[in-house]
């Protein structure tokens, strides 16, 4: 590891480029059978351009029950029935996660961002959909929602707080077809949340250069900047 990052085994850190304490964090969500590390270019490549902000890119609690790496659920057996159930189980530790590590980096849950791919971004979007106090904006590479689930009124002053949402999809991906991203930026324009939508043409499941951009755009323009 470089000097700018620590961490444990399961938890990689990557602290702010200017040097000073953190105004904002990112934290970095993978998929299926992969790791936090594998996220962790995505954060390097982001960091100059948002100086201030820490990025943290854990690994999934479960061990992948199918292959090597990690997972937030299990999608052994999984079907369009029992994945809400599935992603409902996994939801406390996640929010343990995310609570630990923004007290961590000092900041509000307003400036934090949560950034998925695959099933790290059906957590994220999950999250936002049933808490969407808990962070500041949203971006979900190759996403989808695990079903529609009302999104309450703020609990804490009664805005009603929502967080910006960022769907980056692939035109041909084939996992997370276009049609399930359009149907969770669908339902959560419904429920009052800023959606951002880009289904990129010819991009299987991954998170591609032009996808990154986009994603690094979104952050620059709807996090906290102090």
């Amino acid at each position: 590891m470089s000097s700018t990052t620590d961490g444990s085994d399961d938890v990689l850190r990557l602290v702010p480029a200017s040097g000073a304490a953190a105004r904002r964090l990112v934290i970095l969500l993978h998929g299926v059978g992969s790791s936090g590390a594998d996220l962790m270019p995505l954060a390097q490549s982001w960091r100059q351009a948002l100086p201030d902000t820490a990025f943290v890119a854990p690994d999934a609690p479960q061990p992948f029950d199918m292959g090597n790496g990690h997972q937030w659920f299990s999608i052994a057996g999984v079907t369009e029935e029992n994945r809400p159930a599935r992603v409902a189980a996994a939801l406390p530790a996640l929010v343990e996660l995310i609570e630990a590590e923004r007290q961590r980096a000092g900041v509000a849950a307003a400036e934090v961002a949560l950034v998925g791919f695959s099933q790290g971004s059906i957590m994220a979007l999950h999250l936002a959909m049933i808490d969407p106090e808990r962070c500041g904006a949203v971006v979900a590479f190759a996403g989808r929602i695990a079903a529609p689930v009302a999104t309450p009124d703020g609990v804490s002053d009664g805005s009603g707080r929502r967080p910006p949402v960022l769907m980056i999809g692939g035109a041909a991906d084939s996992i997370m077809p276009p049609a399930v991203v359009q149907a969770a930026a669908a339902h959560f324009r419904s429920a009052g949340f800023a959606v951002e939508e880009h289904l990129l043409r010819g991009v299987p499941h991954t998170i591609t250069a032009a996808g990154a951009q986009l994603g690094l755009d979104f952050l620059q323009r709807v996090l906290p900047s102090a």
